[in-house]
């Protein structure tokens, strides 16, 4: 059974987020503050516990205790450049915080690049579909024929959006205009997919809401 004071702080917060719908007020703010504060708090508690505490603090405590590997202790190095980021709070000396911030955005940049890579790449050999609806084990059907037009209309989107987006050469050749307006209906079509995907994840959201608040707070207080 839910918590009769959880429903009542759920509704209330519900309440004052919604109220934002009529115009800016200092119920929503004060609910706003709360919850970005909340997020700083868990992310704290979270990079404690699951990032310092056992991976920096327990070898460098094992090392120093005498229980561990003495080579925790190089783990004490990290404040070195970890202190460097408070020179950001100096005008004058603002530049050395440059220096590790410049060295984590390299490995940020680093990895990112890493990663695009091993996303990009699958994405580019499930690019290359069959186009020939004989080359199924059981010959031509008209399944793989629906297939292999399916197929055909994605690599023609798929090249159409590229070319798009290839701006070395002019626009202007009457060859180039019909693929390049056709690979921008791809691209309307795509964001309207992704926006209309986005709204019906907030609907879905503002239904829970609506039946918490009509079925479990208001049932709770009228006895419905």
């Amino acid at each position: 059974m839910t918590d009769p004071w959880a429903v009542w702080v759920g509704a209330i917060v519900t309440l004052a987020v919604l109220s934002y719908l009529v115009r800016d007020n200092p119920f929503y703010r004060l609910v706003q503050h709360a919850a970005l504060g909340a997020s700083v708090g868990t992310v704290l508690v979270v990079t404690w516990q699951q990032v310092l505490q056992p991976m920096w603090w327990a070898p460098i405590h094992g090392a120093l205790a005498g229980t561990g590997d003495r080579a925790g202790a190089l783990w004490l190095l990290a404040l070195v450049p970890g202190s460097l980021w408070y020179f950001q709070l100096s005008r004058r000396w603002f530049w050395v915080s440059t220096l590790v911030s410049g060295l984590f955005v390299g490995v940020a940049a680093g990895l990112a690049f890493k990663g695009q890579i091993l996303l990009i790449l699958p994405q580019i050999g499930a690019s290359l579909k069959p186009l020939n609806p004989f080359a199924g084990p059981d010959g031509f059907t008209w399944q793989g024929f629906s297939d292999c037009l399916n197929n055909l209309l994605f690599i023609v989107a798929l090249l159409a959006t590229l070319l798009y987006f290839f701006f070395s050469i002019k626009t202007e050749n009457r060859w180039l205009s019909p693929p390049m307006r056709f690979g921008r209906l791809m691209i309307m079509v795509s964001l309207g997919a992704m926006f209309g995907n986005t709204v019906m994840t907030r609907m879905s959201y503002l239904i829970e809401r609506m039946q918490f608040l009509y079925e479990t707070w208001l049932g709770s207080i009228f006895g419905a």
